[in-house]
């Protein structure tokens, strides 16, 4: 540290001083031609005016009048070039700003006296047009701002005089003119100064590179290496050596250029590979990267030469193909890349498995730009994960019709009656111990006023990127709460966050006002929380689980098993429930290794104190399964579908009857499991 912070002194000593006079002579030095053009278009047009006034004198001016005006602007035309003559050399600040301004006086006197002796409304115009004038021409605003206020005094003088029933309109005119004038001034001499600071950089940077150039050819050579390097590291990953993200999105955009629809396309594939965070978490950050490396080996065989392969970031990278070099299909092609990167990775002493899903779109729509192409190829690698997690999916009509449906949900959810429009449905869930309801999960749904019931896997998934999500999770919650206060105590609630909301502190903060405000228990509220919501920034998502912990409420791992990093949170994160997903009940009758992964799981619950609730429970011959493994809170159409809030103490009463149960006995309470959150 001490070596670098040495260095990074003695190139500082070595490079010049920038001082505010250089930059004001390079400033002066920019504005010189402007000024001169100024001063020596001022002193053609009034010698050539000059010239008129000699061979056509106006007749309708006396002549001290004409005696006036025509030694206003020989004299006008004589100072104008002589100023522009001598500006040729100027190289100070003050000497340009003084000849611009000499500049704008002989515009405006001329104007000015010209008025006074022969007002005409319609020129008027000209001290409109003098303001833009003058805010180009001046090296500084103190120039500036004063050559317009007096150009609108004068304006306005005149208006005052012979026109006062409009001097508002003119005051409305003379104000928005130089307003503008001024506004362009500060743009212009921004712009000018970045460029001349630009140009001193380049100076200097030049200046420094011949200092060192002269010291030795070796040092030379050296600094041409390290230029070398320094390319490479900007246009490249440093773990992989692949393209980086930068370098990828520049040969996209060159690839899109060159699209043809009939005879030059090229092929878009985004992957992300499935399983790479529970390897890097288990053998360490090293062997994360070795297995990255070897990923991008096999992208490399994988894919024809002359293709663009990067590394976007984390586990995603990307490859850009033209389609005529392809030997295959696309899809076949896609289903190489997944079967080449699922093949086992030899890593020392450890072998890793991992999938890949792969997301493929074909470019072959000029009308499309980057983004749009990439939110199509992802829009595709999405669909992947979610429905075919480890394969590749071609990006097709159905998913571009799909996605124009997510954005007529969008526009429909920002103009929504929220409050109005968005219900809370709740399905019991079921203890077999006890025989009875223990609890309900709340559930979203939205009437559209606009488009009639949306689909909650969709309007969730638009609020989510739209931003709209905070604000849907309050009124839900809230509904939620409020419903809760009518219920039996000792009935509980699960309610279901999103990852924005975990991510977001200020979002916590409010589901937490809402609770602490609601009256209940927070034992009886329990969040359900998903390994997807926590991906995008584990530790912030683990800080406001451990809040919402701290307030005493339940927390719930959903879809338990469906992801590659479950298990890992088990000990992570206060959770007192795991919810077993759905897809290993679906097969249960037909598969035995589904039968022995839910047994599996429930007996870790068991052994760590966790309750467990197995989901889509439809059948009777899946619940007898169930119960054989000892299973005992259950959730899914075979107990009950998601109802209306007013459908609840009914449904209570109705199960109270079937079991000769008064509604009211309150069942043993739920564990509350309280562990401390570990770091990971």
């Amino acid at each position: 540290m001490a070596g670098r912070q040495g260095n990074k002194g003695e190139q500082s000593r070595e490079r010049p001083q920038r001082t505010t006079s250089a930059v004001e002579r390079e400033m002066a030095i920019a504005f010189r031609p402007i000024v001169r053009g100024f001063l020596l278009a001022l002193g053609l047009y009034y010698g050539l005016l000059s010239l008129a006034y000699i061979a056509f004198p106006p007749q309708d001016y006396p002549l001290w009048v004409y005696g006036v005006l025509f030694g206003l602007i020989s004299s006008s035309a004589m100072a104008a070039g002589i100023m522009h003559r001598l500006a040729r050399s100027a190289c100070r600040k003050r000497t340009i700003e003084f000849y611009g301004l000499a500049g704008n006086a002989i515009l405006l006197g001329n104007v000015t006296i010209q008025m006074a002796l022969n007002f005409e409304p319609e020129n008027l115009a000209y001290f409109v047009l003098a303001m833009p004038v003058f805010a180009t021409v001046s090296i500084s605003l103190r120039s500036t701002i004063p050559s317009i206020l007096i150009t609108v005094a004068a304006m306005l003088t005149f208006v005052h005089i012979h026109m006062p029933e409009m001097l508002g309109e003119y005051l409305f005119m003379a104000l928005a003119a130089g307003i503008s004038a001024v506004g362009m001034a500060m743009l212009m001499r921004g712009a000018v100064l970045r460029a001349t600071t630009a140009r001193l950089d380049a100076d200097e940077n030049s200046a420094r590179a011949e200092a060192l150039a002269a010291k030795s050819e070796m040092l030379a050579l050296k600094a041409e290496a390290l230029t070398a390097q320094t390319r490479e590291m900007a246009e490249r990953d440093g773990l992989t050596g692949l393209a980086n993200r930068l370098s990828f999105f520049t040969a996209f955009g060159t690839a899109l250029a060159k699209v043809r629809p009939d005879t030059q396309t090229t092929l878009l594939t985004l992957i992300d590979l499935d399983g790479f965070r529970p390897v890097n978490d288990t053998y360490g950050h090293a062997t994360g990267d070795l297995l990255l490396c070897e990923v991008a080996k096999r992208l490399k065989a994988a894919v024809p030469r002359r293709s663009v392969i990067a590394r976007l970031g984390g586990d995603e990278f990307a490859i850009l193909v033209r389609r005529d070099q392809l030997t295959t299909s696309v899809e076949e092609f896609g289903r190489n890349l997944c079967s080449q990167i699922g093949e086992p990775y030899e890593l020392g002493t450890v072998t890793a498995n991992l999938t890949s899903s792969v997301g493929l779109v074909v470019c072959d729509r000029v009308e499309l730009t980057i983004r749009q192409t990439i939110e199509r190829c992802e829009y595709a690698l999405g669909f992947a994960k979610k429905h075919t997690r480890g394969e590749a999916v071609l990006f097709t009509p159905r998913h571009e019709r799909e996605m124009l449906s997510m954005s007529q949900v969008d526009q429909a959810l920002r103009a929504a009656d929220l409050e109005t429009e968005l219900q809370v449905f709740l399905q019991p869930q079921f203890d077999l111990e006890l025989n009875r309801t223990y609890g309900f999960e709340a559930l979203a749904r939205w009437n559209s006023a606009a488009l009639g019931p949306v689909s909650p896997e969709q309007f969730i998934r638009v609020a989510e990127s739209s931003g709209l999500i905070r604000k849907i999770t309050q009124i839900l919650l809230r509904k939620t709460l409020h419903l809760v206060t009518s219920w039996p105590e000792h009935l509980h609630v699960s309610f279901n966050l999103s990852g924005h909301d975990l991510v977001s502190p200020a979002a916590v903060s409010d589901i937490l006002d809402l609770v602490k405000h609601s009256g209940i228990d927070p034992a009886r509220i329990e969040f359900e929380i998903t390994e997807t919501a926590m991906m995008s920034d584990i530790d912030q998502a683990r800080r406001s689980i451990e809040r919402i912990a701290a307030l005493g409420c339940r927390l719930a791992l959903d879809d338990f098993g469906s992801g590659y990093s479950s298990f890992s949170y088990l000990h992570q994160l206060p959770v007192s429930k795991i919810k077993i997903d759905r897809s290993f009940v679906v097969p249960l009758l037909k598969d035995a290794s589904a039968s022995k992964i839910i047994q599996t799981i429930i007996n870790l619950g068991r052994s760590l104190d966790l309750d467990c609730v197995v989901e889509g429970v439809e059948s009777i011959a899946e619940l007898d399964i169930l119960k054989g493994m000892q299973a005992r809170f259950i959730q899914g159409y075979i107990f009950g579908k998601p109802m209306e809030a007013r459908g609840v103490l009914p449904y209570l009463a109705a199960e109270a009857r079937a079991t000769d149960r008064p509604a009211h006995t309150q069942p043993a309470k739920l564990s509350i499991v309280k562990r401390p959150i570990r770091k990971a």
